[in-house]
């Protein structure tokens, strides 16, 4: 007997901590959602890719994080004119690892003087999630998007900035709208042609 109300007692304390447990989980998770991404850049020359940045961003806030920048290494900054993949892998249905980014030339990567590359991360309207990277010149980035704080490894190389890009739903069309039709059984927003007089 005693045996039986111990096992009860055991069964129902992890009952208990495991409620409290997931309570806690769901509460640090609904508070904080922010994910992490590794940006990756990848010589069209070379077999794999190599990390460029990690960043840290909240879908419902305006400022991402750039948590580490690493710039292109010395072997790869040979020629300026070669061509890098700017980008990441995402998870999809058919592919586990499929690559989404762009193609830029070397030296867009690295900035020039003052002027610094802008990493834009595309969010999808629907999940908020990432769905395309985007590398921009100062020049021909957007002054609406929203900009985080950017660090640098070197002093002589730019940082990167980085802005998430809030995807909008398109327009939607009226589709299959029914027709009005007046009690004669005509169109009521027929014109109805004005006379030589009326005109």
């Amino acid at each position: 007997m005693l045996s039986l109300q111990l096992s009860f007692l055991s069964v129902l304390l992890l009952f208990l901590s495991s409620i409290a447990a997931t309570s806690a989980t769901s509460a640090t998770s609904s508070s904080t959602t922010s994910a992490q991404l590794e940006i990756l850049y990848w010589p069209l020359t070379n077999p794999q890719p190599s990390i460029l940045a990690h960043v840290s961003y909240n879908p419902t806030s305006p400022k991402p994080e750039l948590m580490s920048y690493t710039p292109p290494n010395a072997a790869d900054r040979i020629s300026q004119h070669d061509l890098v993949r700017v980008g990441l892998y995402l998870s999809t249905p058919t592919n586990p690892k499929q690559w989404v980014g762009t193609v830029t030339s070397l030296s867009t990567l690295q900035g020039t003087g003052a002027q610094r590359p802008t990493l834009r991360l595309h969010l999808s309207p629907a999940t908020h999630d990432i769905y395309h990277v985007s590398l921009t010149t100062p020049e021909s980035a957007s002054a609406s998007t929203s900009t985080s704080t950017s660090t640098s490894t070197e002093d002589n190389l730019p940082a990167l900035d980085v802005v998430l890009v809030p995807g909008e739903l398109g327009p939607s069309p009226h589709l299959n709208r029914p027709i009005v039709v007046g009690p004669d059984g005509k169109d009521s927003d027929e014109f109805v042609e004005k006379t030589l007089f009326q005109k």
